[in-house]
């Protein structure tokens, strides 16, 4: 098994803002400025991951000489994480995030970044090859890749491929896509009712595991987080804190969980972790506030627990 895990990142920077209320078509509001952070779901996750141990390489595509692109180096390099599969060309469009904040409610308005298909070569089939674990969007593989025959041949080869599950699934080809190539699945419960919805399949677990998926991570905010496999379903209840800043908390989760398996936990020990990571990232601000450590963790678990 490899040693690394391969993050397939759609890099942006976080822009916040706070809002009076969340506008409707047509409506006019004020934003006020509260700061940038690099950030991006599958770099949240990277650096997490990271943190609590596991060896983690981010595939990306970012723009030639633009700052942006050097703090988002930067940034990784601060946090351990390799950024020696990162490319850079003329042309590209660096992806950035609004964020809009009222009280603890938030709207999102992702960017996509735009760059070029990777290209199929011995360097990049052997680095997806030997990946233990490929983490990605379903958007950035769509905008990644011009077909999935790299990833295929990925899993041939072992690696697991794991999607943050985030999506409007209006597309037809993001359930199949879901379907053929998922080993594991992390998604809010917002987005899995919307996946079963669009999909048709009331009896949507069954049919991942059928096709190979080895669990399915949903969680639901402050209230309580389930972790499904083909033989166990696992529940674990959320930790209560007072919340300064939500963002991130999911990748926090997924971070922790993906190193706690990387690890050979079982899985009702990884989904307690990625609960607590999940916790301590909303006590600080920023998607990456989840980095932390297993001792450090294991002990906000002994003090949550008393």
């Amino acid at each position: 098994m490899s040693d690394y895990m391969l993050m397939i990142a759609g890099s942006d920077i976080d822009n916040f803002y706070e809002v009076e209320a969340f506008p409707s078509a047509g409506d006019v509001g004020i934003a006020r400025p509260m700061g940038q952070k690099v950030g991006g779901c599958v770099l949240n996750v990277a650096v997490v991951a990271r943190s609590y141990g596991s060896n983690v390489k981010v595939l990306d595509y970012l723009e030639k000489d633009s700052q942006d692109t050097e703090l988002f180096i930067r940034t990784l390099n601060e946090h351990n994480v390799d950024t020696s599969e990162i490319m850079h060309g003329e042309g590209v469009v660096n992806g950035s995030c609004l964020i809009l904040s009222n009280g603890n409610e938030k709207c999102i308005y992702v960017i996509e970044p735009q760059h070029p298909k990777y290209e199929k070569t011995d360097k990049m089939q052997n680095l997806l090859n030997n990946a233990s674990y490929i983490y990605s969007l379903m958007h950035t593989i769509k905008l990644s890749f011009e077909d999935l025959e790299m990833l295929r041949e990925a899993k041939k080869h072992g690696a697991k491929i794991i999607f943050d599950g985030a999506s409007q699934y209006n597309d037809p080809e993001e359930i199949s896509m879901l379907m053929e190539l998922s080993d594991g699945l992390f998604i809010n419960k917002t987005c899995y009712e919307r996946l079963k919805e669009k999909s048709g399949y009331a009896d949507l677990n069954d049919r991942l595991f059928k096709r190979g998926c080895e669990f399915i991570c949903v969680t639901d905010g402050s209230r309580k987080s389930y972790c499904y496999t083909p033989d166990e379903t696992y529940e674990h209840d959320s930790f209560k804190v007072s919340v300064v800043d939500s963002t991130g908390a999911g990748d926090s989760f997924a971070g922790c969980f993906l190193s706690s398996r990387d690890k050979g936990y079982p899985y009702d020990k990884c989904l307690k972790l990625a609960c607590a990571s999940g916790a301590y990232a909303c006590l600080h601000e920023g998607g990456m506030a989840g980095a932390f450590n297993e001792e450090g963790l294991l002990e906000f678990i002994r003090k949550q627990e008393i």
